[in-house]
């Protein structure tokens, strides 16, 4: 694996500057991204995809440099392999980021080659409102980067070939590495010189400062993964990869769905209907919105009314569970992330405020019906920074500053002090950064 990476670090260095389309090894990418992503063996091209790139014979073999002005790359890849950047991707010294197959970089991500080298591999995703930005930071092949994390300095995550790698909700990796089957849960952080070894977890919120808090698990900051863990990570690879072939199938047939508030790509097994937003019982579609709003969500303020309403560089996300039913809001500041797992639902009551850079992310959970949907009651705040996954949060709630609520029923009026970890209604401790 050592010898792999290695070569693999060394074709991109030589490829920068001037980036070259450097060739990953000879075999079929499909061939490579199925082996390493099973059971959810999907993720190869399906359907249409599958016919149309046997018919054309079209693969994708090689590496893209972003410093061109498209959003599929690289442009002659057959449907089913090429990978897609979201519009709103903001790219620097795009020359010097480079991008492999059947990746997704969803909207208002960050990939910053200013300092040094980024490179992307096949079947990897980097989701909404994600920074990466460093002097060499590698993505490997089957790399998840969760919604409003930041990369940063000299990272390694995954390899080429690799098994799958996670990095959770608001996370930070810096200057560190996580290897194939490991993964980082959400709101944790990686300090210089660590290396997330394979079969390890790390717990939400936890501040890795040593190699020995990464290893030992009697310290209580890392565990050993175990099924559900990697077939949570093959779920969310099976799912981007198929919506970046969605997106890319989309951009050619409705261009202008592809911008501001718009269709979901639908047509996959998780999704099946390309669905319009709706605003004020309107559905509509707003490819001027500088803000992202995606497929089936239901909001009840009119477009124009959401301008006073909503700050920048904010993605609400349709496109894999769908059916988001929002009241009247009250405020959303910036970098503001929804979206939720396959099969379920987000509900939103009246006036409620979220602070920058929050996630809120749908998911089944098993305490209470219906267990498909998360919901926030009316009259809800979340603080700056703050994380409110698969959870049903009563009318009049307060989520501090950075804290993380998981499986959680709170009652009307409930108050989660800042970086507090709730999971499952019990606190758990606090974020420690």
């Amino acid at each position: 694996m050592l010898r792999t990476r290695t070569r693999f670090l060394a074709a991109l260095l030589l490829s920068v500057p001037p980036v070259a389309a450097a060739q990953h090894p000879t075999e079929k990418v499909a061939s490579k991204v199925v082996a390493s992503v099973e059971p959810h063996a999907a993720v190869a091209p399906t359907g249409m995809h599958a016919l149309d790139a046997k018919a054309s014979g079209s693969s994708c073999t090689s590496m893209s440099p972003l410093g061109m002005a498209h959003l599929v790359f690289p442009e002659t890849a057959g449907p089913g392999y090429a990978s897609f950047i979201d519009a709103t991707v903001r790219v620097e010294s795009g020359e010097r980021v480079m991008i492999g197959c059947r990746s997704f970089i969803a909207p208002f991500a960050s990939l910053d080659g200013s300092l040094g080298p980024i490179a992307i591999g096949d079947g990897t995703n980097i989701q909404d409102n994600v920074l990466v930005a460093g002097r060499l930071v590698v993505l490997g092949d089957n790399v998840s980067i969760a919604h409003g994390a930041t990369i940063s300095g000299i990272v390694t995550i995954g390899a080429p070939h690799g098994k799958p790698s996670f990095v959770g909700f608001n996370s930070y990796v810096d200057n560190a590495s996580i290897e194939p089957d490991a993964m980082i849960t959400h709101l944790v952080r990686v300090s210089p010189g660590i290396v997330i070894h394979s079969g390890m977890k790390v717990l939400p919120g936890k501040w890795i400062r040593t190699q020995r808090e990464a290893d030992d698990t009697t310290l209580g900051k890392a565990v050993r993964m175990n099924a559900a863990d990697r077939e949570f990570m093959a779920g969310v690879l099976h799912v981007n990869v198929a919506l970046s072939a969605g997106y890319a199938d989309l951009m050619h047939s409705a261009p202008a769905q592809i911008n501001g508030a718009g269709r979901d790509p639908g047509h996959s097994d998780f999704n099946h209907d390309s669905d319009t937003p709706t605003f004020a019982g309107k559905s509509e579609s707003h490819p001027e919105s500088l803000n992202r709003m995606i497929g089936a969500l239901r909001m009840a303020d009119s477009f124009a009314a959401l301008g006073t309403k909503l700050g920048h560089q904010i993605s609400i996300r349709a496109d894999e569970g769908e059916h988001f039913q929002f009241g009247l809001i009250g405020r959303f500041q910036d970098r503001v992330t929804f979206h939720a797992l396959e099969h379920s639902n987000i509900e939103v009551g009246g006036n409620s405020t979220l602070g920058y850079h929050v996630v809120v992310h749908g998911g089944a959970d098993d305490g209470s019906e219906p267990h498909d949907i998360m919901r926030l009651g009316d009259d809800v705040t979340v603080r700056d920074w703050a994380v409110v996954f698969r959870s049903k949060i009563g009318a009049g709630s307060t989520i501090g500053i950075r804290a993380y609520v998981d499986g959680c029923h709170f009652a009307p009026g409930t108050v989660v002090p800042d970086r507090a970890i709730m999971i499952k209604d019990k606190l758990v401790g606090y974020v420690e950064w």
